[in-house]
């Protein structure tokens, strides 16, 4: 029992809480689907229990992932990407994406019935360039114009050695999202900014002090950017 716990101690040490809790602010509409439907609209939103609209943590991982995959090739540096997003299967990474949610979600309670639109579109084929025959499509929408805001936050655990190189790459990675969601070359789920990150150190959650967290400030991220990239 003894070997048990020496083990599980040897395997926090040189660990780094980090918690990046992020703003996303929609240009207009964004679509991340729910499911296919049948009859007059087949792909339906994704939305919660409450019948609201919501990012997929998944889709928010699969994304930075993406943009950070392509800064590790231009800075050699960066090169953490499969232990922080895993490689799929069991390999999960070290970093958990939350879900994301609308801020101050409770306003949208009375108009969740209205939130979603209809948009129109046509399957093309890729070898020809024309559409298909018969391919006429309808999606739900939603967006309000981009009047929607949407909340959620990354977590998990950094080598001590490597954290603040990972929270660099984490931070440019994210900068480069301009849209989100599905059908994005059609102009949905465009951003109106860069995604706002605020990041913090030290243990988070309902049991933890939040005044463990300490605030890692902006320009102290850019600066680490800066070293990275090569200035």
């Amino acid at each position: 029992m003894k070997k048990v716990e020496n083990v599980e101690k040897v395997g926090k040490v040189g660990k780094v809480e980090i918690e990046i809790q992020l703003l996303i602010k929609f240009y207009d509409s964004f679509y991340f689907g729910g499911g296919t439907g049948r009859g007059e609209i087949q792909s339906y939103l994704l939305r919660d229990v409450h019948g609201l609209p919501y990012i997929s943590g998944s889709a928010l991982k699969g994304c930075i992932a993406e943009y950070a995959a392509a800064l590790s090739k231009l800075a050699p540096a960066f090169q953490n990407g499969n232990k922080m997003f895993g490689t799929g299967g069991i390999r999960q990474g070290s970093m958990f994406f939350e879900n994301g949610t609308l801020v101050a979600e409770s306003e949208y309670y009375d108009l969740r019935d209205s939130l979603a639109d209809v948009r129109t579109g046509v399957s093309i084929s890729r070898y020809t360039g024309a559409k298909k025959e018969g391919q006429l499509y309808t999606v739900e929408t939603c967006g309000m114009g981009g009047k929607m805001v949407f909340q959620s936050s990354i977590h998990g655990f950094l080598d001590a050695d490597t954290c603040q190189r990972d929270i660099a790459h984490l931070v440019a990675a994210i900068r480069l999202i301009y849209a989100l969601g599905g059908k994005c070359s059609s102009g949905l789920g465009w951003l109106q900014e860069p995604i706002a990150c605020c990041v913090k150190k030290g243990p988070r959650g309902y049991d933890a002090d939040s005044s463990q967290q300490q605030l890692i400030e902006t320009a102290e991220i850019d600066q680490w950017i800066r070293e990275q990239m090569g200035g």
